[in-house]
């Protein structure tokens, strides 16, 4: 297998009508960038109608409104043209828990088959990483590795992935200097490798 530093990855970011999928909480967009040796060489980023009216929470955490909305394509058809894109790729989400927790109970409403990704957690890698940091959020990342980041546009999912992306780097690199350079080396650290695509 190629190195983590070689490998195509697929970084994604949910944003949703609220915490939980198993009480009726579905996705409102999905947004996600394909890198390859550290660069952008695709993205995806669709908007969903979850047909009824958001939250005023969400809409004030995400600035996604009703009417951007309203008329666009339904859950599972977005989520069925994300698989397609993912391809053979391995996805990459900050918190991946999050994210996994409703796109399996997509796959499970509608219904899509297994689910067969390997998928990383960068929220892992930086605890792994920097056991002693108190703060593992997306914005406490960007400011330990400089990345250049505009808190006002946090929380739409495809600024989020764009972020996680160039973290990604920062710490496939650090892990590369610590003897960490394959995926089967980094599935054995608890937290980081949350799926294994069978």
């Amino acid at each position: 297998m190629e190195s983590l530093l070689k490998t195509t990855y697929v970084v994604f970011d949910l944003e949703t009508t609220g915490l939980n999928p198993k009480e009726g909480n579905s996705i409102i967009e999905i947004g996600a960038v394909r890198v390859k040796d550290g660069e952008i060489v695709d993205r995806f980023d669709e908007l969903i109608d979850p047909g009824i009216d958001l939250p005023d929470e969400i809409i004030k955490i995400t600035n996604i409104t009703n009417e951007m909305v309203r008329g666009k394509a339904k859950e599972e058809e977005v989520v069925k043209r994300f698989i397609s894109f993912v391809g053979d790729d391995i996805l990459v989400a900050h918190n991946a828990n999050f994210d996994l927790s409703f796109l399996k109970m997509a796959y499970f409403k509608y219904p899509l088959g297994a689910f067969n990704f390997s998928v990383l957690d960068t929220l892992g890698m930086s605890r792994y990483l920097e056991p002693f940091e108190r703060y593992h959020n997306l914005t406490a990342l960007m400011n330990r590795y400089q990345v250049k980041w505009e808190e006002d546009k946090h929380h739409r999912a495809d600024y989020d992935s764009e972020g996680t992306s160039l973290i990604l780097y920062e710490m496939l690199r650090r892990l590369e200097r610590r003897g960490i350079t394959s995926f089967d080396q980094l599935a054995k650290i608890p937290k980081i490798v949350l799926n294994k695509r069978v």
